[in-house]
C-alpha cells in the first residue's frame, strides 16, 4: 500500500520530472498484490558463496514468487509460449563455462583466459543481456561468462519498494570477485543501470587488474531530469510512477519511485567535474534518441573521464528527430540508426543490447512495447497486433508528422546489432 495514497495523485506532477523519464501519459494505475513485497526478493550471497549457489538459489526464489503471484491465478500469465520454467530461466542469473568441444588445453583457445560479467539494467532482467551473451561465447568459446540478477529484480515488482543500491553494489562485487583464479582478464558488460555499477566498481578498486575494460550499452550515468535529486525524498509519500499490469515475462513494466531514488543515489558522483577518469578502456553504444536517460552525460562521461585511444562510443542518430551529439571527441563515431527495411527510424533505450533474432523481443518476437498508448485501448491493440500500421522507434518518434497515420511500437531490438558487436570484439581484442 501506499505510504501515503491521497498525497500521491498531488505529488504526480512533480514525480513525472524525477527519475527516469516516463511518458506523461503513464497515470497510477490500480495497485495489486504484485505491487507488494514478494518476502521472497532475489537472493543475496554471503562471503563464501559460489556462484552455482548463487544461480540455484535465486531460481528457486523466482520459481516460488512466479508460481504464487502469476501463475496459481492464470496458466499463460505472459501468453502462450511462456511456461513457468522458460520465464525462471528468462529472469534468473545464469553461467555459461568454455565449451569442451571447441576448447582444448593450453594457451591459444578462443577465449582462453578471458571472463565476461553482464550487469542488467533497472526494472529488467539478466534476459536483456542473453543475446550479447551468446555472442560472445560464440565468439570465444573458452571464455567465462556470467549474468547477475540485481537485488529487487527478477520476482515482482513490489519488491522494487525495498532495494537499495548498497545492495547492487554488493553484487557487483560478488560477480566480479567470483572470477578471481579462474581467468586472466575481466570485462564488465552493462546494460543501462549495470553500465553505472561497472563504473562505480572500476572507480572503488582502481588497484583491481583483473577488469581490463567496460562494455558499456545504453549507459546510465545520470538521469534526465535535473529535479532527479528530489527522488529519494518523494518516495516516503508515493510509491509507484507506474503500477502496471505485467505482461512482460522478462522484466517489470511498473516503475517505482524508490527505483528512480536508488538509481539517483548511485550515479550521482559519476558527472562530477571532480570524477577521476576511468584507469580501463570503455566502449559505450547509445542512442541518441535515449528519453530514459541522459545520453549526453554518457556522451561528455566518454569524452573527459575514459582514456583517448582505446576507448570507442557508437552514438546512433536518427534523421528523423536529428539526434546527433552537441560535440565530438576522439574515438566517437555517429551512426545512422534508421533500417527501413525493419521499420526502424530511431534507437530507444531498450533496444541497443538485443539482437534483431531475439525470440521475445526481435523483430519478429513474440512482444511488443506498446504500454505507452495505455494498456487495452485500441491503440495498444493496434500497436500489439497490426504490423502493417507500425514502425519501431524511441517514444519521441511519435511527434515527428511523418509517421502521421502510424503507431509506434517502442523499439525492443537494435537492427545494427551485429556490426555492433563487431566493433566490440575489435575493442576486446585490442585490434582496432
Amino acid at each position: 500500500m501506499s505510504r501515503a495514497g491521497n498525497s500521491r495523485h498531488g505529488l504526480l506532477a512533480v514525480l513525472m520530472l524525477c527519475c527516469l523519464a516516463l511518458p506523461a501519459s503513464k497515470a497510477l494505475a490500480a495497485e495489486s498484490a504484485l505491487h507488494e513485497p514478494s518476502g521472497q526478493e532475489a537472493w543475496i550471497p554471503p562471503a563464501g558463496a559460489t556462484f552455482t549457489e548463487y544461480v540455484s538459489r535465486n531460481e528457486e526464489r523466482i520459481r516460488a514468487v512466479l508460481a504464487q503471484s502469476y501463475y496459481a491465478l492464470n496458466s499463460e500469465p505472459f501468453g502462450p509460449g511462456y511456461p513457468l520454467e522458460r520465464v525462471v530461466q528468462m529472469r534468473a542469473p545464469y553461467e555459461l563455462l568454455p565449451d569442451p568441444q571447441r576448447c582444448g588445453q593450453g594457451a591459444g583457445q578462443p577465449g582462453a583466459g578471458l571472463g565476461f560479467l553482464l550487469i542488467h539494467g533497472l526494472t529488467d532482467s539478466p534476459y536483456l543481456l542473453r543475446g550479447m551473451s551468446a555472442s560472445l561465447t560464440e565468439r570465444y568459446p573458452c571464455a567465462i561468462v556470467r549474468g547477475l540478477l540485481l537485488p529487487g529484480h527478477g520476482t515482482q515488482p513490489g519488491d522494487s519498494l525495498e532495494m537499495r543500491h548498497e545492495d547492487w553494489l554488493r553484487v557487483t562485487e560478488f560477480g566480479v570477485d567470483s572470477f578471481r583464479g579462474q581467468v586472466e582478464a575481466l570485462y564488465m558488460v552493462g546494460f543501462s543501470t549495470g553500465t553505472s555499477l561497472s563504473v562505480r566498481y572500476v572507480d572503488e578498486h582502481r588497484d583491481d587488474t583483473l577488469v581490463r575494460g567496460l562494455i558499456m550499452l545504453s549507459p546510465a550515468l545520470a538521469a534526465r531530469s535535473s529535479s532527479a535529486y528530489l527522488a529519494p525524498y518523494l518516495r516516503w509519500f508515493s510509491d509507484w510512477l507506474g503500477a502496471e499490469a505485467e505482461h512482460d515475462a522478462a522484466r517489470y513494466e511498473s516503475f517505482s519511485v524508490n527505483a528512480g531514488a536508488e538509481f539517483y543515489l548511485l550515479t550521482r558522483e559519476l558527472t562530477r567535474a571532480e570524477f577521476e577518469p576511468l584507469p580501463v578502456p570503455v566502449f559505450m553504444a547509445g542512442s541518441g534518441d535515449d528519453t530514459t536517460v541522459n545520453i549526453e552525460a554518457a556522451r561528455e562521461f566518454f569524452c573527459s573521464k575514459t582514456p583517448v585511444g582505446p576507448s570507442r562510443m557508437l552514438w546512433y542518430s536518427a534523421t528523423a528527430t536529428g539526434s546527433d551529439p552537441v560535440a565530438s571527441c576522439p574515438g566517437l563515431q555517429v551512426l545512422p540508426a534508421e533500417a527501413p527495411e525493419q521499420r526502424v527510424y530511431s534507437l530507444s533505450h531498450t533496444s541497443i543490447s538485443v539482437p534483431p533474432e531475439d525470440p521475445h523481443y526481435g523483430f519478429d518476437g513474440a512482444y511488443s512495447i506498446c504500454l505507452h498508448y495505455g494498456d487495452g485501448t485500441p491503440n495498444f491493440n493496434s500497436c500489439v497486433n497490426d504490423d502493417a500500421q507500425t514502425v519501431y522507434g524511441e517514444r519521441n518518434l511519435g511527434s515527428e508528422g511523418r509517421f502521421e497515420g502510424k503507431l509506434i511500437r517502442r523499439g525492443s531490438f537494435n537492427p545494427h546489432y551485429a556490426a555492433m558487436f563487431e566493433a566490440i570484439a575489435c575493442f576486446i581484442d585490442g585490434a582496432c
